[in-house]
């Protein structure tokens, strides 16, 4: 493992994964992190598991990206005391906390197994899968002080809070520490503060690349035409699908046996009535 990106989610991360593989780096990313190696994150987040299980998960890839990877800087830095970090950041906490949202809201229309809707819950208890995903996704929210489902935490903050509960100052705060616990850790000759508007330049530079002859990736404008490409892939892994198919399956069997209780009950209701 040689490059960590230990950016916040909505820093640009997509874009630099991107722009990593056209350099011909192999790149784990969000998606590859949750397909891959859900049970270890969870174990390394939740169940105490040495850090040394990161140079197992991560053997094969050159490049790591992207939430839950991020929140393990240290973690990273642990085992791979050598590596270069790159630490994608947004013109300012504002424009990163908007586009935050932003991508809620989308995750919202288009991620029906992340969602807020009133059927989530029914999803925790039928599928193992969503509730071990859940378990991450809380982490990400709350990682970035987001604090979904938790309105009075939110509220007792200064400033307005949104739909999502969330507090913007809270989570620009947790920006902007984030951005300063990882200077503050990585020495300045391994460490790229980088804004991916700043194209190829820095980014080929700082790795000792040459620049390549086509434009720098830009993954978030996405967006704009209502589409990121990332979450869709993520909706049709196999990871998701099996889970899904999890939830159909025991809310068959459920079904059946609500209905065989209520058919065996019939007799007696009508003795009784």
């Amino acid at each position: 493992m040689k490059i960590l990106g230990a950016g916040l989610a909505k820093t640009g991360t997509s874009s630099l994964g991107a722009a990593l593989k056209l350099l011909g780096y192999s790149v784990h990313d969000h998606s590859t992190h949750l397909v891959q190696n859900l049970e270890n994150y969870l174990a390394l987040i939740y169940e105490g598991a040495d850090s040394s299980l990161l140079k197992e998960m991560h053997q094969d890839a050159d490049a790591i990206i992207d939430t839950p990877a991020c929140f393990l800087f240290r973690d990273f830095f642990k085992e791979f005391p050598d590596m270069k970090v790159i630490l994608t950041v947004r013109d300012n906490p504002e424009k990163w906390f908007k586009s935050v949202i932003t991508h809620r809201v989308y995750n919202q229309k288009t991620e029906w197994w992340n969602s807020d809707r009133f059927y989530r819950p029914l999803l925790l208890k039928l599928s193992t899968t969503f509730y071990k995903l859940h378990k991450i996704y809380e982490l990400v929210y709350r990682g970035t002080c987001l604090l979904l489902g938790d309105n009075k935490l939110a509220s007792s903050a200064a400033g307005s809070v949104n739909p999502f509960g969330v507090s913007p100052r809270i989570a620009k705060n947790h920006y902007e520490n984030h951005n300063a616990a990882v200077k503050a850790l990585v020495p300045a000759e391994n460490l790229l503060v980088f804004n991916v508007k700043e194209g190829w330049g820095p980014l080929c530079q700082f790795l000792g690349q040459p620049v390549p002859d086509c434009p720098f990736p830009r993954e978030n404008e996405s967006l704009k035409n209502g589409v990121v490409p990332h979450v869709d892939q993520m909706n049709k892994t196999d990871l998701i699908i099996s889970a899904r198919n999890e939830v159909l399956a025991k809310s068959f069997i459920c079904l059946i046996a609500v209905t065989g209780g209520a058919l065996a009950a019939l007799p007696y209701i009508k003795r009784v009535l």
